[in-house]
């Protein structure tokens, strides 16, 4: 079969090229820079270069394919990610039908369930919703767990202050955490089997955690037994975004997410609907985290 996916030198994006080719499938691979890209074009990947946000390119690119793996990309320059979510799955709707896809699997996110209120995760929910539309299109949207790459951010943190920390604190076997190769399975496994019919939302979550095992766990992997996480102030975490590059607006919308993942909001539909855990656990992870953790040591020795 044929499948395109969208955003290739992603976390989820890179893993699961690798996962259809391996499965014998053909596989095409959107991005913007062909640098990029170039190891997954060596494995027997084709090359698409072009924007996400371009229709008539992406359309062209769809022509043919059994399947397409969608995501939206970092809108950290975005006034309005909300908006600008929409806008995408606006185009990503368009290019299907013109294209005549009749299977696609959505990078979404917990929490996708709360469209007002989560910034970028709400953006993902309202996504959903576009998408959603298609008439006589199999569309499932993966709603993935807080990112264990996401905790790598904290690297440098650990290493200055000697604690870990974001603008939330999770309580403990509460916090839905997601290796990106776990999800790049998932969506592996749809497509090989092409089993998802109508619409449909399916969580992927590694293991249940909170953050103060998190930095418990990679305290002791890396020899600091009393690590501890800290909560920061919603100004203090906006400031930090922006002088990383991040618009205004983007700004806003991380505050907004994490101010109510904080709250357990986010985790709602996913203690009632109680879905599988399965995958790389926490304390594996720990150990990941660990080895990034000694690496860059050794580099910064060098």
């Amino acid at each position: 079969m044929n499948f395109v996916v969208t955003g290739a030198a992603g976390h989820v994006s890179n893993p699961l090229t690798e996962l259809l080719l391996e499965k014998g499938h053909d596989v095409t691979v959107v991005g913007r820079n062909p640098k990029n890209l170039r190891r997954l074009v060596k494995r027997g990947a084709t090359a698409a270069i072009g924007d996400m946000g371009d229709v008539p390119f992406l359309t062209e690119t769809l022509l043919g394919a059994d399947g397409v793996y969608l995501m939206i990309p970092p809108m950290w320059d975005s006034d309005d990610q909300k908006k600008q979510s929409i806008q995408y799955a606006q185009g990503f709707s368009a290019a299907i039908r013109a294209s005549g896809v009749k299977n696609v699997v959505f990078l979404s996110s917990y929490g996708a369930h709360r469209h007002t209120d989560a910034g970028a995760i709400s953006g993902l929910g309202l996504a959903e919703v576009v998408l959603n539309e298609l008439e006589a299109v199999n569309v499932l949207s993966l709603r993935a767990g807080y990112f264990y790459s996401n905790l790598l951010l904290s690297l440098d943190l650990v290493k200055t202050t000697g604690h870990m920390g974001n603008m939330f604190a999770i309580p403990g076997g509460t916090f839905t955490v997601v290796d990106p190769e776990d999800i790049a399975r998932v969506a592996a496994q749809a497509f090989d089997t092409l089993n998802f019919k109508g619409h449909s939302y399916l969580y992927v979550i590694s293991d249940l955690t909170g953050t103060d095992e998190i930095a418990s766990l990679i305290g002791r992997q890396i020899g600091v037994p009393d690590l501890r996480w800290a909560k920061f102030p919603a100004m203090d975490f906006k400031r930090v975004l922006l002088n990383y590059g991040f618009a205004e607006g983007a700004a806003n919308d991380y505050v907004e997410m994490f101010a109510t993942l904080g709250t357990g909001l986010l985790f709602e539909d996913i203690q009632k609907t109680k879905p599988k855990i399965e995958g790389t656990s926490i304390e594996d992870f720990a150990k990941t985290w660990a080895a990034a953790y000694r690496q860059a040591d050794a580099t910064s020795v060098i």
